[in-house]
């Protein structure tokens, strides 16, 4: 983010998601500021940054502290890597009974199926079982043979889902429900709110490259506040090009997030849930919306629906801009909102 300051001095931070960052903003500040705090949660870093000229640092500590702390509260709620979070003992129960969960944890629930149901089963939280298959995070990712694929997908349907008061069921064995395609954009979106209750009127939040920005008095395209470079999904330390924004969210789905390469076929997370394979067609997705979770969730579901479906998906949903990037021929081609190809200025580097 680039904030303009006659007092100013440049703070550099690299934003990571997984082994890859996605996203990169620069900062000009007062040298004693911004208060600056990394970690790591939801499998990615985690950055929490204040800019508020004159903020107490022992008190703005606290305050990120607690964002901290929210960030794994809901991250213990709704990851599905462990068979204690709410998630985790949904799935384990899979054909066996409901479980009572929290009403957060029911509406993110039908926030997944409202999904779903809006890219007509492109977007599916029973995607588990697939995920688990494919385990693109273990030590050794390969292609499953077709036979282990084609078992899960009767279990890929989000329309087995069954919620009845605050329990959720899933009636087969083996299925599985996965909020990863939002849970992080949810849990910026929690600790975004808490700063700004407690009076933080200019901050990032920041998860594996997803980010929420408050800077009061700013709106998303029409503002200066933030400088945002886009990597480049085929050349390791460059950039597509930058564009900068204000309050809002970004995200940026593509298939350099977690990906292998076998037989020189690029295989990556984001899976088509009626082929259970690597969906093709789109390299990568950037989107700015006015809240992270929609930034997170709409990413993945453009990415899923293709290109052309996924920008018209774009252009009539409000409040949000971004682009599109595909291949054609050998080289990449960009697909561009108004707004944001009015923003974006392209890398002198990129073809």
């Amino acid at each position: 983010m680039h904030v303009t300051d006659n007092r100013s001095m440049s703070v550099l931070f690299l934003l990571f998601s997984l082994p890859a960052f996605l996203l990169f903003f620069s900062c000009e500040k007062d040298p004693g500021a911004p208060i600056v705090r990394q970690g790591t949660a939801m499998n990615t870093y985690v950055g929490v940054s204040i800019y508020d000229s004159g903020t107490d640092r022992g008190i703005a500590n606290a305050w990120i502290d607690s964002a901290f702390a929210e960030i794994k509260r809901v991250e213990g709620m709704a990851t599905d890597y462990s068979d204690t979070s709410q998630v985790g003992r949904i799935n384990a129960l899979a054909g066996l009974d409901s479980v009572q969960t929290s009403p957060e944890l029911i509406a993110l629930v039908r926030l997944g199926l409202h999904y779903g149901k809006m890219s007509n089963g492109a977007f599916d939280i029973a995607i588990k079982p697939l995920v688990k298959v494919w385990d693109f995070l273990g030590a050794t990712p390969h292609v499953p043979s077709k036979e282990e694929i084609q078992a899960k997908l009767p279990l890929i349907d989000d329309h087995l889902v069954s919620i009845a008061g605050d329990k959720v069921y899933l009636p087969r064995r083996g299925m599985g429900i996965d909020l990863g395609a939002y849970g992080k954009g949810y849990a910026i979106d929690r600790a975004v709110q808490l700063l700004r209750r407690a009076g933080y009127k200019e901050l990032i939040v920041d998860i594996g490259g997803k980010l929420g920005i408050y800077w009061e008095g700013t709106q998303m395209l029409d503002s200066t506040a933030a400088d945002v470079s886009i990597r480049h999904p085929r050349r390791s330390g460059e950039y597509l090009g930058s564009f900068r924004m204000g309050t809002g969210a970004v995200s940026t789905s593509g298939d350099y997030e977690r990906f292998f390469i076998e037989n020189g076929i690029r295989y990556h997370h984001l899976l088509d849930p009626t082929t259970g394979y690597s969906m093709r067609g789109i390299v990568s997705v950037t989107l700015v919306t006015p809240d992270a979770t929609w930034a997170d969730a709409l990413s993945t579901i453009v990415f899923l629906l293709g290109r052309d479906k996924g920008m018209e998906l774009i252009k009539k949903s409000p409040g949000v801009d971004g682009m599109i990037v595909y291949e054609s021929a050998d080289t990449l081609a960009l697909d561009f909102t108004a707004g944001f190809r009015r923003r974006f200025v392209m890398a002198e580097s990129h073809d």
